[in-house]
């Protein structure tokens, strides 16, 4: 599993974007991450859990309330054969926090 960033995409455009704060109608931005869509299914299936109208190709609008609860259920996951998957989800914790320094909310634009 591997957070991507605008440089090392080699041309790629069919990937999730989670870009800092509200969507505002453009995207490939510098400070975003991107996902496969491989490695983001995985962590859709929490993002579904607690979004329940989120759009597969986006955007999204996430706040922090519905962030903490999707890391509470994506952290609720306790044996080994998660360990990639939780070092994945670590990274993009750390880049959310990142974000709501700056904003109320980061936006998740699909493939």
């Amino acid at each position: 599993m591997k957070i991507n960033t605008l440089d090392n995409l080699n041309g790629r455009r069919d990937v999730f974007e989670f870009m800092q704060g509200d969507f505002e109608n453009e995207h490939w931005h510098d400070s975003s991450i991107y996902l496969t869509t491989e490695d983001f299914d995985f962590l859709y299936l929490f993002i579904e859990e607690v979004l329940a109208d989120f759009n597969y190709f986006g955007p999204n609008s996430v706040n922090q309330e519905q962030w903490n609860q999707i890391a509470i259920n994506a952290c609720s996951l306790n044996n080994t054969a998660d360990t990639q998957f939780l070092r994945f989800f670590k990274r993009i914790d750390h880049w959310v926090k990142e974000n709501f320094k700056k904003h109320t909310c980061f936006s998740i634009c699909g493939p």
